[in-house]
């Protein structure tokens, strides 16, 4: 019996292809995935949930793909996946229009005081002069990483200013007519709202970090829609009580993976976030319905060649 592993949400049409092709569908949390299980899985439909290491993947004897639900391949040992002809591919174009989406929406909920303008009123209290708005026109945006996400933003945000700066250490040339491509001393020099668009690598870990911060030369906002671990909670935090984080925007935390045991202590780090100008989400930037169909799509159009 050939078995493929679902790890995340996909559409109706990802099911029925793979039923059509004479795959057996076994859902993680349905039951517990055991060595007899695990030898007849062939195939693996995941997101962020499944951590597919070495030690993890060595459990899949007779694995033959991965589809990865999003963008981020650091959750696959694609090293080992090669090694073994195991076939890997993702889908980053299916959550860029989401992420970019989300990442304005937040901002935008941030400079004009939306959000905490919510929840005073909902405490019963009618407060105007504090909650005057920024507009987000006179402000010059920095984005870091101009892959398909990086690069939706930028599109969506030339609605609002002409005041875009752009920086990606893998690409040059990709100036126009909305946006400048910059050096990252240039966007630290200018930029009064920062937003990272990158993958989490080794040379992204922590990318913004004390130094980052004070290399900014402007009291500025921070976004992060990529990776918890792209930016250092301790860091956002000090740059927060200092001033020089003037709020923040994070759909991820470095804290993601213990989340739950996180909240329930006291004074944790969560909690610290909320004495300032901060909104936060649950990492679904990229998770909206529209995005799991196009994502679906996006994989499904890439398994059709090899299956």
């Amino acid at each position: 019996m050939k078995r493929v592993l679902i790890a995340a949400p996909i559409s109706e049409k990802f099911k029925r292809f793979l039923i059509e092709k004479n795959y057996e569908l076994r859902y993680l949390g349905e039951t517990i995935i055991e060595a007899e299980l695990q030898a007849t899985i062939v195939g693996i439909v995941t997101s962020n949930r499944l951590l597919l290491d070495k030690n993890n993947l060595q459990q899949y004897s007779a694995l033959q793909w991965i589809a990865r639900l999003g963008s981020g391949m650091e959750i696959i040992d694609t090293e080992y996946c090669t090694l073994h002809n195991i076939f890997f591919c993702s889908a980053p174009q299916g959550i860029a229009n989401s992420v970019a989406e989300h990442t304005i929406g937040m901002l935008l909920g941030l400079i004009h005081r939306i959000s905490s303008a919510n929840n005073e009123i909902k405490a019963g209290k009618w407060i105007r002069e504090p909650n005057r708005g920024i507009e987000l026109e006179n402000q010059v945006v920095g984005i870091i990483g101009y892959g398909h996400t990086g690069s939706a933003v930028a599109k969506k945000l030339a609605a609002f200013t002409n005041h875009i700066l752009v920086y990606d250490k893998y690409k040059t040339g990709f100036s126009n007519t909305y946006l400048k491509e910059t050096s990252l001393a240039e966007l630290q020099e200018k930029a009064s709202i920062i937003s990272f668009h990158v993958p989490l690598k080794s040379d992204t870990f922590h990318y913004y970090n004390d130094a980052f911060c004070d290399a900014m030369q402007h009291n500025h906002i921070l976004i992060n829609t990529s990776r918890g671990a792209v930016a250092n909670t301790d860091s956002i935090l000090k740059g927060l009580e200092k001033g020089k984080i003037s709020g923040a925007c994070l759909d991820v935390l470095e804290e993601e993976k213990n989340i739950e045991k996180v909240l329930t202590e006291t004074n944790n780090k969560v909690q610290q976030f909320y004495k300032h100008q901060v909104i936060l989400t649950p990492h679904i930037a990229g998770y909206s319905l529209n995005a799991i169909e196009k994502m679906s799509q996006e994989l499904l159009d890439q398994l059709k060649i090899i299956l």
